[in-house]
């Protein structure tokens, strides 16, 4: 009973302040001279989303989902350094060329990355090692592990530098430290609020002392058995045995912020946080804060201009583009990588990350839909932001996935899909929160629901995502309870239910659905918000 007043009091939550769409008040940013600077990011479309809009004063209005104060979040947090920032353009310190050896190839590299990794660090960057052109024999990925470090070619193009893939199945490159650990510091702060909407950045707790401005800290919000059942998530059945989507008492979803603020029992964090905390399903002491030391985290690593060749899926050897975990502040860009099974994946200790420019092609193969499907983008960690990118040519492929508990923001921008047969956008897994697909055109599904059965019992792989003046075949949003998707200015056949959920214990609701087949202004929220937090010139530093 109680579970289905719990519903009711949402649904009619939701459906008050979309009738009182006009009367109800918006959370707004900034009202300065940035918000007047990024008028232009408005673009020429007039029409503009009931959920966001110009507030009167050049900045951003939000309207709350219910009387939680539950909103579309600002994703502008996403990206290297935090967003808004240049990547470092690193002097360099030493140059390779091929050998025509894959042993020597791989054993130069790794000495010049260790020649630059002994160098002194100019702003946290110590150097890059240039690959001459030419093609260089990979039987190994390349390790890039200490802070610092740029792995730089000659260019993606013809004439630049490519890196083959050579031997038994490896990925090319390895971008991060070898281990990492999050160690606590001092006691967990309970959470106070009862309930902590989604897209919040200010928390309270009994006792605040013991936190100042700058302190690294950890948000905890650990499931309850109540949760999950309010969820239909103790429901999932596959071949007549029960699938577990997250267990009760599981605290995997996480977020790493800085406390910016300090003010009586409130924390205010230097990014929001992209999900909600009810205390009334999650129990008392269900979510909490934590000041943390991190180790083995490496930081200002990137790979740029490069090619990279591997081998057709299904010729027997597997080949992965690139492997991003243990880095903080890293980047990919401009790689073009042709025929590989696995593409980029981002771990659980990847943030704030820049992966622009990364193309992946695919010659015509013989693989047809059924079964698993491979990754493109895999992002597991927070803060990453995925910029004008692609995959084409693939026969079937998950453009882009979160995994499970994958903490928000991330951010897909700009990116185009094409696939052969299937290819969809589409979080795979057991809860991720805040995913921003902004201006997208892909052939497929963008698929922001519930997974049902499939795989072990994925469930609900997203909640408070927004798929934003971007195009598909189809547009597979859904509401799960207590939450929420968005579809706003984006075009493609609308359902809640996402392609080939096998083992949904109860038929999805469609999300929140505005504009549709009608693109709004701003042209891009992400850019948008960006301006409106650090201004025009944040917008030109990642190249717009």
């Amino acid at each position: 009973m109680k579970h289905s007043i719990r519903r009711l009091a949402l649904a009619t939550a939701a459906a008050l302040a979309c009738q009182a769409a006009a009367a109800a008040p918006f959370q707004a940013i900034r009202h300065d001279a940035f918000a007047q600077s990024c008028q232009a990011l408005w673009g020429k479309n007039a029409v503009r989303s009931h959920w966001v809009k110009d507030d009167g004063q050049g900045g951003l209005a939000y309207a709350p989902l219910n009387g939680n104060g539950d909103r579309i979040m600002d994703f502008s947090s996403a990206g290297y350094m935090g967003g808004g920032v240049a990547l470092p353009a690193a002097p360099v310190k030493a140059t390779v060329k091929p050998s025509g050896n894959a042993a020597s190839d791989l054993a130069n590299i790794q000495a010049a990355i260790a020649k630059v990794a002994a160098l002194p660090a100019v702003n946290g960057v110590r150097g890059a090692v240039l690959l001459a052109p030419g093609a260089f024999l990979l039987e190994s990925p390349i390790q890039l592990a200490n802070d610092g470090v740029v792995l730089r070619g000659s260019g993606s193009g013809a004439g630049g530098t490519v890196l083959k893939a050579q031997g038994a199945g490896h990925a090319m490159l390895s971008l991060g430290g070898a281990s990492a650990s999050l160690t606590p510091v001092g006691s967990a702060a309970a959470i106070a609020d009862g309930y902590l909407p989604s897209g919040a950045s200010v928390i309270h707790v009994a006792d605040a002392s013991g936190f100042k401005p700058g302190d690294a800290v950890m948000i905890r919000r650990r499931a309850s058995a109540e949760w999950i059942h309010f969820m239909d998530m103790d429901q999932l059945v596959r071949d007549g045995k029960p699938q577990t989507w997250i267990n009760a008492g599981n605290n995997n979803e996480y977020w790493l912020r800085a406390v910016a603020a300090v003010d009586g029992k409130s924390l205010t964090l230097n990014a929001p946080l992209s999900d909600s905390f009810d205390s009334g399903y999650l129990g008392p002491n269900s979510a909490s804060v934590q000041k943390y030391q991190a180790n083995g985290i490496a930081s200002q690593i990137g790979a740029e201009h490069l090619a990279l060749e591997g081998q057709p899926r299904g010729s027997g050897t597997d080949y992965a583009v690139a492997n991003l975990d243990n880095l903080a502040d890293g980047w990919l860009s401009d790689i073009q990588a042709h025929n590989f099974t696995g593409g980029v994946v981002v771990g659980k200790q990847g943030r704030r990350l820049t992966l622009e420019k990364v193309a992946l092609s695919h010659d015509h193969n013989n693989v047809d839909c059924s079964g698993a499907k491979e990754f493109e983008f895999s992002i597991a960690g927070s803060q990453v932001l995925v910029d004008r990118s692609a995959s084409t040519g693939s026969k079937k492929s998950f453009y882009y996935a979160t995994q499970a508990q994958a903490g928000g923001p991330n951010v897909l921008l700009n990116f185009t899909g094409r696939a052969e047969a299937c290819g969809n956008i589409e979080p795979h897994q057991r809860w991720a929160t805040g995913l921003l697909v902004d201006n997208a055109d892909i052939s497929g599904a963008i698929a922001l629901g519930n997974r049902g059965a499939d795989g072990s019992g994925h469930g609900w792989s997203m909640g408070w995502g927004v798929a934003w003046n971007s195009k598909a075949d189809q547009l597979a949003i859904a509401a799960p309870p207590g939450a929420t998707n968005w579809a706003i200015g984006s075009s493609g056949a609308l359902t809640p239910n996402v392609p080939d959920a096998q083992g949904v214990p109860v038929p999805p609701k469609l999300g929140a659905v505005d504009s549709a087949n009608v693109r709004v202004g701003p042209d891009s929220l992400y850019l948008m918000q960006l301006c409106q937090r650090l201004g025009p010139q944040a917008v030109k530093n990642i190249g717009y």
